[in-house]
């Protein structure tokens, strides 16, 4: 039997033939060599609206346990998500990010110790990447309009002036006291980056303390985290959709992961068009503009936060960046699809994979 709970209701629609599609062909693998078997395991499928979009974790249930307890370990996990997005929502104003982008340039602002954790963790990912992710990057999203839109470029001065306001250097962090001050006014932290894959692994971490082994959990349609594996397989299997073709197996990718997290960062996700021209959602840090020359970018490492900050800043980074970055870090993953010669091709890198290529 296949169980199916909403958490709440009026949840954002997900986009056609992205993530549910691959859940429909999870589900024929699964029960298709335990059709009427009774060591069939039970898939349970639950949904709740978080973060401005749809969260699912789909769990196996043995045929020993117990399906109420399974959903109520989603529960918990859908509560560990809500509590995290009051804490770094910069939409929320109580929220601890809100807070901390109003005072900490006049003061020291006292930081939890969980919200101390990822501020540290988001500032090794911006030392690995040079600083290709950076959550700091807010002053240049906005100066761009990537939120609200604008009707004309940016000034190379305008664009000078919100760089200089980005950079982990700006924020001063006492692991003593437990406190962030910014050294300059204006500048301010949004976790946008990393918050959907920091909610998978906290999801995660609940449904092992409850038992869960094998499951598979999804937060939009960008983040995947994986969770032990199926009876019988070796990971679970994640097809990577091209930027250019919505249609039903119109995949560039076809990966497996196990205990791991996969991100994708695409130019089409998001855009806003200036003077005729389209300007993705994604900008570099290093240089204040919207990245351009990569399509899509593809991480897959052993956490949700980095999977999702990295699939950022490979996407920033481009090729020849993103394969030194794994080569010095082998539990990074890459699928990048880039500009080669005015047509997209598909590149792996540290993947043992039939599909796409290795540059040379």
């Amino acid at each position: 039997m296949f169980f199916m709970e909403t958490r709440k209701k009026n949840t954002p629609h997900l986009k056609s033939g992205t993530v549910p599609v691959i859940v429909t062909l999870l589900l024929s693998v699964w029960t298709g060599g335990y059709a009427g078997a009774n060591d069939a395991p039970r898939p349970i499928l639950m949904r709740h609206a978080a973060m401005a979009t749809n969260v699912e974790i789909l769990m196996l249930c043995p045929p020993d346990g117990e399906p109420e307890a399974f959903r109520q370990a989603a529960r918990d996990a859908f509560a560990a998500i809500d509590a995290l997005e009051a804490r770094v929502s910069r939409f929320r104003a109580d929220s601890f990010v809100t807070l901390a982008n109003r005072n900490a340039a006049e003061r020291t602002v006292a930081v939890p110790g969980d919200m101390m954790a990822l501020l540290r963790e988001s500032r090794r990912i911006s030392d690995r990447t040079g600083g290709a992710f950076d959550i700091t990057v807010g002053p240049i999203i906005t100066l761009w309009g990537l939120y609200e839109g604008r009707d004309a470029l940016p000034s190379p001065e305008e664009i000078a002036e919100a760089a200089a306001l980005v950079g982990m250097e700006h924020v001063v962090l006492d692991d003593a006291e437990n406190t962030v001050f910014f050294t300059r006014q204006g500048v301010h932290m949004d976790f946008g980056g990393v918050a959907k894959g920091l909610a998978l692994d906290r999801a995660a971490a609940v449904l092992r303390d409850h038992g869960v082994e094998s499951a598979r959990l999804n937060i939009g349609t960008s983040t995947i985290l994986a969770l032990g594996a199926p009876p019988g397989k070796t990971g679970w299997t994640v097809d990577i959709r091209s930027p250019y073709n919505n249609d039903e197996g119109a995949f560039i990718a076809s990966v497996e992961i196990r205990d791991e997290a996969l991100s994708t960062s695409s130019r089409s996700e998001r855009y806003i068009k200036i003077e005729g021209r389209k300007y993705g959602h994604i900008v570099d840090p290093r240089t204040g503009r919207p990245a351009d020359g990569v399509l899509s970018a593809s991480a897959i490492v052993p956490s949700g936060l980095e999977s999702d900050a990295l699939s950022t800043a490979f996407f920033v980074m481009g090729y020849d960046e993103t394969r030194r970055y794994c080569e010095t870090y082998s539990d990074a993953r890459a699928i990048l699809m880039v500009e080669e010669n005015g047509a997209p091709e598909v590149f792996l890198i540290n993947m043992n994979q039939d599909n796409g290529q290795e540059k040379e």
